[in-house]
């Protein structure tokens, strides 16, 4: 093994299985040098040798974890690697390795919680909190994700990544002048860092403060006119400034640079609609719809073109599917109640009024709740 000879050191293990084969130990390293020689399966059957031997042999569960994460097995992953964290319970390795199957399971929050408990064993660790902001960002927990990459700034302020993931959250729990301040910060590390200059971009969007996103965008594109998403970005702003002609060129541009941009197509399709050009929005909202089965806002204006266009029965279809996707948005009920009015099913129409005033009542009482409790 020194040598780095794992076949020479298989074989020498093996022997010495032979000769003590209730040393869970011994199954455990055989298994290990199987997984050097990728020999995945033979490697799980050797881990659960030693852990038939030894239920309490910390070592081999995390292993037979591993073994079981490279196969993307994700149940016995966690399973295995959750035994291992419990035997050892002050393992950053074993936490972390945890928290990494959860995270690649999609089970995010659960991820978030073992990444917790490893910033606590080791809270001057950058990369574990950098983590824990990925894992919070994917659940929609903005606030603890902005908390999460904080941490990784401060603790590294070299982790420009963490920075960038950093002063996005803040644009996205608009904080646009602390991301602006945070992101400048990491272009004068890396002037050519484009991650950063977009987000400040993003940053004068949220702000209102379009003349610099537009600089802002026209200089990243003047370096490098294949950023499909500089192209979308500016486009958004020249849309908010009702320059439509110009934002449809862009998003046209971004388009053409990145086919699979469903919110390209979206916005694209509402600047058509804001145009009275049905057809071309409806054409924008099925490709967004194509690219993106669950895009509920695409259903919503494909379901309310096709209703303008009195196309009733597509309309009614789209608008359901809006409402399945995004039951909480009062607008695809009204839509819906204007469009079984139209075809003549008045308490049809009752019906989804009244249900969307309800959505409507709800969120405001949540609303309220929200700034009352600030």
């Amino acid at each position: 093994m020194a040598k780095g000879d794992a076949v020479g050191a298989l074989e020498a293990f093996r022997k010495a299985c032979d000769l003590a084969p209730q040393s869970a130990e011994l199954h455990d390293q055989v298994g290990f040098l199987l997984a050097v020689l990728k020999r995945n399966a033979d490697a799980e059957q050797e881990f659960q040798k030693a852990i038939t031997l030894n239920d309490s042999f910390t070592l081999a569960h995390y292993h037979l974890g591993v073994a079981y994460c490279l196969d993307k097995d994700y149940p016995h992953c966690v399973s295995e690697l959750q035994r291992a964290a419990g035997l050892d319970p002050k393992s950053l390795a074993y936490r972390s390795h945890l928290a990494e199957a959860l995270f690649a399971a999609g089970r995010y929050l659960e991820a978030a919680a073992e990444f917790e408990t490893a910033t606590e064993l080791h809270p001057g660790n950058a990369d574990i909190w950098s983590r824990l902001g990925d894992a919070y960002q994917k659940a929609d927990d903005l606030a603890h994700a902005v908390d999460a990459y904080r941490h990784a700034a401060q603790l590294n302020p070299g982790n420009l990544d963490a920075r960038n993931n950093y002063g996005n959250m803040l644009i996205q729990t608009r904080e646009a002048d602390k991301a602006i301040a945070e992101l400048q910060s990491v272009l004068e590390r890396d002037p050519g860092n484009v991650n950063a200059a977009m987000n400040i971009g993003a940053a004068y969007l949220l702000k209102g403060d379009l003349d610099h996103a537009i600089a802002q965008f026209r200089v990243l594109l003047a370096k490098d006119p294949s950023l499909a998403a500089a192209h979308y970005n500016l486009g958004l702003a020249l849309k908010y400034q009702d320059d439509l002609d110009h934002a449809r060129a862009e998003f046209a541009k971004a388009i053409e640079l990145d086919p699979s941009m469903a919110e390209a197509h979206y916005t694209l399709g509402i600047s058509w609609w804001q145009a009275g050009d049905f057809d071309q929005a409806i054409a924008q909202m099925r490709e967004a719809i194509r690219l993106r089965p669950d895009y509920g806002e695409a259903w919503f204006i494909l379901g309310t073109t096709l209703k303008q266009k009195g196309e009733l029965s597509e309309a009614l279809s789209a608008l359901r599917e809006a409402i399945r996707l995004r039951p909480d948005d009062p607008g695809p009920y009204n839509t819906l109640g204007q469009t079984l009015r139209m075809t003549g099913d008045l308490p049809g129409s009752k019906a989804a009024f009244a249900q969307g005033a309800r959505v409507k009542a709800a969120k405001e009482a949540q609303l309220a709740d929200i700034m009352n409790h600030k």
